[in-house]
């Protein structure tokens, strides 16, 4: 038998990245830390960003091979029902028909935020199950408690895993009926849970119904098919980045790196040279600042355009429910 060693066909692209990108401030910034963490990573050697996104941003997007963009009006907009709540733009936009079809050709799907960094660790991980990372939407008591009541109303007992984070990867076919899932449990939430009104955090409270929704379709899919914890790191600068980091989630901290703190200039003093890309908070810092052309070069890879800011007119972030949502970014 001869083995042929000079076989430099590329690997196929079986990795699919499902985000949602609305018309807010920051959006296309945030979007452009997750594209430069992919070509940095040389993750788009095995996956594809298929970004959902508004239509009047669709423009913005980078044009790369494997970026496919998906223009599509918020949910929150089209539904009278939501309108207001614009986290339900995550999960209904992503689990629309055309979407999951866009996604077929994939073996494996990261459903995820914009936000986020991917690692190189992420280039040979093929999981057999749903992966999660942690939320923090369950720490009170009387919330859990309503969850695991409503769990047994719709049908099936709940074992107490609560805290389920926002980021999903796993098996294609399984990260799509999961979100249809969670689609239809933040639908009758809606209509059981909030009918009388949204509640108040850190209680049992509207703004994250959609983790609730989250919580309950994996106990209704495959609740012993799942891991918590592997996704939606943070970024410390503390932890050194090594194989068991699949991913970083930008979230609200006071600890480096922190994007509200990059954002108000407070690591301008910093040289390019004194960022470590070896921690976490470091490897986010990096790519925050670094231009897509920079890192391209530097990788080696393909880049043709990449977004900065944020289109004219996007509208305001209301800071609260940013502040209730520290799980729910």
């Amino acid at each position: 038998m001869t083995l042929n060693l000079l076989n430099t066909q590329p690997p196929p692209v079986d990795l699919g990245i499902l985000v949602y990108v609305d018309h807010q401030p920051h959006a296309l910034e945030e979007f452009g830390w997750l594209y430069k963490s992919l070509l940095f990573s040389g993750l788009f050697e095995r996956a594809r960003v298929i970004a959902v996104c508004h239509p009047q941003i669709a423009h913005a997007l980078p044009e790369h091979p494997g970026v496919q963009v998906i223009p599509s009006e918020p949910y929150a907009h089209t539904h009278a029902e939501w309108a207001g709540y614009g986290y339900i733009n995550s999960v209904a936009n992503l689990c629309a028909p055309q979407v999951l079809e866009a996604c077929q050709d994939t073996a494996y799907l990261l459903k995820t935020d914009c936000d986020t960094f991917v690692t190189r660790a992420l280039g040979s991980f093929r999981p057999s199950g749903l992966c999660f990372g942690f939320g923090g939407y369950a720490y009170e008591e009387d919330v859990r408690r309503t969850l695991s009541a409503y769990s047994a109303r719709y049908g099936f007992a709940h074992s107490g895993l609560h805290n389920v984070g926002a980021s999903v990867l796993g098996p294609t076919v399984m990260v799509s009926q999961f979100l249809q899932t969670q689609m239809t449990f933040c639908t009758r939430l809606l209509q059981d849970a909030f009918a009388d009104g949204p509640g108040t955090w850190p209680g049992w409270c509207k703004a994250v119904l959609t983790m609730y929704a989250g919580e309950l379709a994996l106990r209704a899919t495959y609740p012993q098919q799942c891991s918590l914890g592997l996704l939606d790191h943070f970024p410390s600068g503390a932890r050194t980045l090594a194989s068991d980091v699949l991913h970083i989630h930008a979230w609200h901290t006071a600890d480096y790196w922190s994007k509200h703190d990059d954002r108000a200039g407070k690591y301008a003093h910093m040289p390019r040279e004194a960022i470590d890309p070896s921690t976490l908070g470091g490897y986010c810092h990096y790519l925050a600042c670094a231009s897509a052309d920079e890192i391209a070069a530097q990788a080696g890879t393909r880049h043709a355009r990449h977004p900065t800011q944020a289109p004219a007119g996007a509208p305001e972030i209301n800071p609260l429910e940013n502040e209730m949502n520290a799980s729910h970014p």
